[in-house]
C-alpha cells in the first residue's frame, strides 16, 4: 500500500573548503529516514547547491540560488573552517545570505564551527577573522556548536537532527500534517460536489425511460406501416414447395398490437401485418439457431420490426411500474471527502436524519412479485438507485476492500412456474442500501461504512437517500482508524424548487 510521508528540506549551506561534512551530513540524513520514515512518516532531503541548482541567466548568482531551491527549504545546517564565503550584494558571502533567510522566516539552522587541524600553509587570516565575527554575532541569535574531528561532527550533527526532528511539537506537527481530513458533503442535481446537500426530485440511474419507450415504440410503428410487401400469392409446385411453411403474426400478437396502438392513438393501414410470401423452412438452421427465414429482404425486415415492436412494448409494460413507482420521490445524494494528505481506513458515518424525514426500505413502493422478478433479473437496482462516478468523486464500490463474494444462482423452476421473489427482492434492496438505521427518540442514526479513502479523494454514498418531509440540517460524526479523534459536523440542507 503506498505510503504517505511528509518531506523536508534541508540546506546545506558551507563555504568552498567545507566538503567532508558536506559528506558526513547526507550519511546521517539517510540514517535518519531508515530509521523513521516508515515509523513517523518523516523524510528529509538535502540540498545543495552542487546538485541541486540548474544554469540559468536573467539575475545575481545567489539571487538565481535562493528562487531555484534556498527559499523552499524548510531547515538548513552552516558550517564554517577556514573561509567565510564569496561576498554578494548585500552579505559577505553567499553562506551568510542563505542563513540570513532562513532566520528570518523563522526557520531552524544548525550551525557548527570547525576546530579541526589545520597546516599553517592553509590559514586564511582574513576569512578566520570574518568567521570569528560572524561568530560573535550570531551567539545572540542561536545555538552553535563547534567540533574537532569529522566523527565528533557526524555525532553532534545526528544528535541535533533528531532532537529537532523527533521533538514533541515536531511530531505532532507531522502527524497533523499527514492526517486525513474527512467530512460529510452533499451532489447536487448536476453532479457537482456542494458544501451543502439538496433534496431534489429522484430520477432512476439509467437511460431508460417510458418517453423514450415510447418514441421508439410509435417509430416502430410508423417504419412498419410504411412497409409495403404485398400480399401472399401461389407458389409455384416444386419438390420443396412442401417443406416451407408460411409465416404469419398470429391473431393474439396481432390483437395486442392493435390494442397499444389505439391507445397510442396511431392509426395502422390494412396492410400493416401482411408479410408477403414470407416462409420458414424447418430443414435449415439460421444464423442463431432457430428456423431459417426464407423470402425477400423486404418482406424479412418487416417481419423482424414488427417482432421488435412486441418485444419493445413487452419491456415497455415492465418498465412502467418501476418508473412509476418513483415518480414522485425526493432524494438526497451524499459524499464523503478526504481532504487532507493521509489515507484513512475503516471509516463510519453516523448521521442524524428526523424519523418523518427519512423513507427506510420498509416504506420502500410496493411491487408484484413479477416486478420484483423483473427488476431482480433485468435491472441492476445498484445502478438504478446508486451515485455514478465522476471527476469529482469515485463510486462506492471502488473504495471497497476486494472481498471475494459466493454467487448463489437463483433457483429455476419447471417451465411456468414462478417463484416467490419476495426474499431475494429484500436481500437485494439490503446490499444496495446498505446504511444500518437505528431509532433515537424522534430521529434515526443513520450510518455507512468506508473500507479505505485516499488522500484527496471524495466517495459517493453507495445510494441515494429517500426523503418524504423536509429537513434542513444533517448533524453527522465520522470516525476511523488512522485518526484517533471524532469528527464532528453539520451538513445544512436545502430544497430544489420542486
Amino acid at each position: 500500500m503506498a505510503q504517505n510521508v511528509t518531506l523536508y528540506n534541508l540546506l546545506i549551506s558551507c563555504p568552498g573548503d567545507v566538503t567532508e561534512e558536506v559528506k558526513l551530513i547526507k550519511s546521517a540524513v539517510e540514517e535518519f529516514n531508515e530509521l523513521y520514515s516508515e515509523t513517523l512518516g518523516i523524510t528529509i532531503k538535502t540540498r545543495h547547491w552542487s546538485k541541486s541548482s540548474y544554469a540559468q541567466s536573467g539575475g545575481k548568482p545567489q539571487s538565481l540560488l535562493n528562487e531555484q531551491f534556498v527559499n523552499k527549504c524548510d531547515a538548513a545546517v552552516a558550517i564554517f573552517w577556514t573561509k567565510f564565503g564569496s561576498p554578494t550584494d548585500e552579505f559577505d558571502s553567499g553562506t551568510e545570505e542563505e542563513i540570513e533567510i532562513m532566520l528570518q522566516s523563522g526557520k531552524q539552522v544548525f550551525m557548527y564551527f570547525s576546530d579541526k587541524p589545520l597546516p599553517p600553509s592553509q590559514v586564511n587570516e582574513e576569512g578566520y577573522k570574518k568567521i570569528q565575527a560572524f561568530r560573535e554575532k550570531y551567539k545572540d541569535r542561536g545555538i552553535y556548536f563547534t567540533y574537532s574531528s569529522d566523527e565528533e561532527f557526524k555525532k553532534l550533527f545526528f544528535a541535533h537532527l533528531s532532537m529537532y526532528f523527533l521533538s514533541e511539537e515536531k511530531v505532532k506537527e507531522v502527524k497533523s500534517e499527514r492526517a486525513s481530513k474527512l467530512k460529510l458533503m452533499g451532489i447536487e442535481d448536476n453532479g457537482k460536489l456542494s458544501e451543502e446537500a439538496v433534496v431534489s426530485s429522484f430520477v432512476l440511474n439509467t437511460q431508460t425511460t417510458m418517453h423514450q419507450f415510447l418514441e421508439t415504440i410509435r417509430s416502430l410503428y410508423q417504419e412498419i406501416a410504411g412497409m409495403n410487401v404485398g400480399k401472399r400469392t401461389a407458389v409455384n409446385n416444386t419438390f420443396l414447395t412442401g417443406f416451407i411453411s408460411a409465416v404469419d403474426i398470429d391473431d393474439e400478437e396481432r390483437k395486442f398490437l392493435k390494442e397499444v396502438a389505439d391507445q397510442l392513438e396511431v392509426e395502422l393501414p390494412d396492410d400493416f401485418f401482411d408479410l408477403g410470401n414470407l416462409g420458414k423452412d424447418p430443414i435449415s438452421v439460421g444464423l442463431y439457431g432457430g428456423l431459417k427465414l426464407k423470402g425477400s429482404s423486404e418482406e424479412v425486415s418487416k417481419y423482424r420490426k414488427i417482432k421488435k415492436l412486441h418485444e419493445t412494448i413487452s419491456k415497455a409494460l415492465e418498465w412502467a411500474p418501476v418508473e412509476k413507482a418513483f415518480s414522485n420521490k425526493r432524494c438526497l445524494r451524499l459524499a464523503i471527502q478526504n481532504c487532507g494528505k493521509a489515507i484513512d481506513e475503516d471509516v463510519e458515518i453516523s448521521f442524524e436524519i428526523p424519523q418523518n424525514a427519512l423513507l427506510t426500505l420498509e416504506e420502500f413502493p410496493p411491487f408484484e412479485n413479477d416486478e420484483m422478478g423483473y427488476l431482480l433479473n433485468d435491472c441492476d437496482m445498484s445502478v438504478l438507485f446508486g451515485i455514478n462516478s465522476t471527476a469529482e468523486y469515485i463510486e462506492y464500490s471502488e473504495s471497497e476492500r476486494n472481498i471475494p463474494t459466493t454467487y448463489t444462482p437463483r433457483p429455476v423452476g419447471l417451465p411456468g412456474y414462478v417463484p416467490n421473489y419476495s426474499d431475494d427482492f429484500i436481500e437485494e434492496l439490503n446490499d444496495v442500501f446498505s446504511y444500518s438505521i437505528y431509532s433515537n427518540g424522534e430521529n434515526y442514526i443513520v450510518k455507512l461504512k468506508v473500507d479505505y479513502i485516499k488522500h484527496n479523494t471524495t466517495v459517493a454514498f453507495p445510494s441515494v437517500l429517500f426523503i418524504k418531509d423536509e429537513l434542513t440540517e444533517i448533524p453527522y460524526k465520522i470516525t476511523s482508524k488512522n485518526n484517533p479523534d471524532v469528527v464532528e459536523g453539520v451538513l445544512q440542507v436545502k430544497s430544489l424548487n420542486i
